[in-house]
């Protein structure tokens, strides 16, 4: 079977999960794979990457073979060399490069690869309230596409309302590399939390600061790590300076993601108070080294864990009940041990590559 995986830029800083489960693919006998993208990346893959040409290169093989073909008449130029390869699935996974092959969504099914997109979240949950162009991707160009890939049982409900028929949406969450983690055990008098992810006002930044602020309040020593980058950064040094935390949280930034998972398992618990999410891979990433996840029950967010075996999922506006939840494992070190050992039986169970890459291969199968 000849798949084509198509990327905006691959690999990414942010989504290097992808990239080990990419390979993992690759490494299929049953696939004959090649990945497309649009942008160079500043990072490598063990997959071959073919990266789109400079513009008057694609307009020029545009304008020739469509003299010279009809049936590549108006087509793009990745649209061209789809068709010229013969391809039996194209899977997008960024769903507004659906510009880049609406032309080959409209020749007959059975003449063109069947397509494939995946949407991550914010593409479900939020651009279709303020962009006219994704209500109408939805609504009127969804019946073209073969399947649609979504996260989470809840972000298949949500997608759903902009109009995408439900037997055409497939739940495959993403995944990370299997890890032989042992549980861990609550000894130290600091306790060690950690978060990470986007800093965007989805992520409630404000929210998992007011946790860590109610435990010093209840007199427990805590040391807060946050990392990653965003837009709304800004809010992080703001609300730490308002609820005078500078003593005890530390905003770490970007950080390589082979780093950051090096460090991870040194931290006690882990912490996401999301207000919008579709699954979180940090979450997923914290349970797989014997982290407690205290997280929101925000969209995706409770199918990440194990609620009340694994972690604990609470309403994001609900920060003082999340702190009570993780000093209920603070006092109780053999549930604290319990919570460890079920997060990485959960991960093992539903969250590794292998999983994900059997989900891809059985769906591109029963396209046919």
């Amino acid at each position: 079977m000849k798949v084509n995986l198509f990327f905006e830029h691959f690999p990414a800083f942010n989504q290097s999960y992808i990239s080990d489960m990419v390979e993992l693919l690759n490494d299929e006998s049953s696939v004959d794979l090649e990945v497309n993208c649009l942008k160079n990346s500043e990072y490598s893959s063990k997959v071959s990457v073919k990266v789109a040409p400079k513009y008057f290169s694609k307009r020029l093989y545009e304008r020739f073979n469509g003299f010279f073909a009809k049936s590549y008449k108006d087509l793009s130029y990745w649209e061209i060399k789809w068709l010229k390869e013969k391809l039996d699935v194209v899977h997008l996974h960024h769903s507004f490069l659906f510009k880049y092959f609406k032309g080959i969504s409209e020749i007959e099914a059975t003449k063109r690869p069947k397509l494939v997109v995946t949407l991550r979240g914010s593409d479900t949950y939020l651009r279709p309230w303020h962009d006219q162009r994704w209500v109408d991707f939805y609504k009127n160009n969804s019946g073209a596409i073969d399947a649609f890939v979504v996260m989470s049982n809840h972000q298949k409900t949500y997608l759903q309302k902009w109009g995408v028929s439900d037997d055409k949406i497939h739940i495959i969450p993403a995944s990370i590399k299997t890890k032989n983690s042992k549980p861990k055990h609550l000894n130290s008098e600091k306790i060690r939390i950690v978060s990470s992810f986007r800093m965007t006002w989805e992520k409630n930044i404000e929210g998992n600061l007011r946790v860590v602020k109610y435990l010093i309040e209840e007199g427990y020593d805590v040391q807060y790590d946050i990392y990653g980058r965003g837009n709304d950064i800004s809010e992080a040094y703001f609300m730490v300076d308002m609820y005078n935390l500078h003593e005890v949280v530390t905003i770490k930034g970007k950080v390589e993601n082979d780093v950051y998972i090096n460090q991870l398992g040194e931290y006690d618990f882990y912490l996401q108070l999301s207000k919008s999410e579709s699954l979180s891979i940090s979450t997923i990433e914290a349970q797989s080294l014997g982290l407690p996840a205290i997280i929101s029950d925000s969209g995706g967010m409770p199918e990440t864990i194990l609620d009340g075996v694994s972690g604990f999922a609470i309403p994001f506006s609900e920060p003082e009940l999340a702190s009570k939840q993780i000093i209920k494992l603070i006092n109780n070190k053999e549930l604290y041990a319990q919570f460890s050992e079920a997060g990485i039986k959960n991960v093992n169970k539903k969250f590794i590559n292998q999983i994900e890459v059997k989900a891809y291969l059985d769906l591109y199968k029963s396209l046919f």
